[in-house]
């Protein structure tokens, strides 16, 4: 185990242990299937989880069934969830292109041949989806998918570079690994849902630091689809 190993693991240790008693996970999970969780989990990334579950309901009362969210225009998903709402037409565009690509994929709007592969070629289809943020397909992996994974958006990433945890250069899938390779698989879900209270607390960030947001990209993106870039951000051209 290396130098740079052995910190991560104490600092990572340390981390957990100074949160379990506050920010430890209450209560059970909602009942999503994978396809919910993913739509639930592109209104969690790098946005509040009390807005993410209130604009959840919205969206999908909005809608009969995911087919006709598929379907919808973003300025429609960016109306139910409100013009305010976080990164909303970032949001928007890569949530419905990742909708449309698992149609042409599938034929059907379902991730259920992912429940059927193995864990590693799950997580690479849910990768490799048009406008898929790790984070969520982090989240859909752990918990729905019974893979090991610890989602890392921004908001958390900021954190653990402020509490030492990983280096201040270190974007969220690598940070990710980090946390992978020292946390064990059967703790992944409770270590998840704890860093995810933790980060979703205003008075944890870090103060009199300047928040750069980093891109966020697919871990393995298909070679022959192009990648559009608009400031630090990866962004998705909509389809109709």
């Amino acid at each position: 185990m290396t130098t740079a190993s052995v910190d991560h693991a104490k600092a990572l240790n340390a981390l957990l242990r100074s949160l379990k008693s506050k920010y430890a996970p209450e209560g059970e999970l909602p009942q999503r299937t994978p396809l919910e969780e993913m739509i639930y989990s592109y209104l969690l990334w790098e946005a509040p989880i009390a807005k993410a579950d209130a604009a959840y309901r919205r969206l999908m009362n909005h809608v009969v069934d995911v087919n006709e969210l598929r379907v919808c225009r973003p300025p429609e998903i960016i109306a139910s969830i409100g013009k305010t709402y976080p990164l909303a037409e970032e949001r928007a565009m890569r949530l419905k292109a990742s909708l449309h690509e698992i149609y042409l994929r599938e034929f059907a709007v379902s991730l259920d041949k992912c429940a059927s592969l193995s864990k590693r070629d799950a997580r690479r289809y849910l990768d490799t989806l048009e406008g898929m943020p790790p984070f969520v397909a982090a989240r859909v992996v752990l918990l729905r998918l019974g893979g090991h994974a610890i989602p890392v958006d921004n908001n958390l990433l900021i954190r653990l570079i402020a509490k030492g945890v990983v280096e201040p250069d270190y974007d969220c899938s690598r940070a990710e690994g980090v946390l992978e390779r020292h946390v064990k698989a059967d703790d992944g879900i409770q270590v998840h849902l704890t860093l995810l209270n933790w980060a979703d607390d205003p008075a944890t960030e870090p103060k009199k630091q300047k928040v750069t947001r980093k891109t966020e990209e697919p871990a393995d993106p298909p070679a022959a689809k192009p990648t559009v870039k608009s400031g630090t951000t990866k962004r998705v051209k909509a389809k109709a």
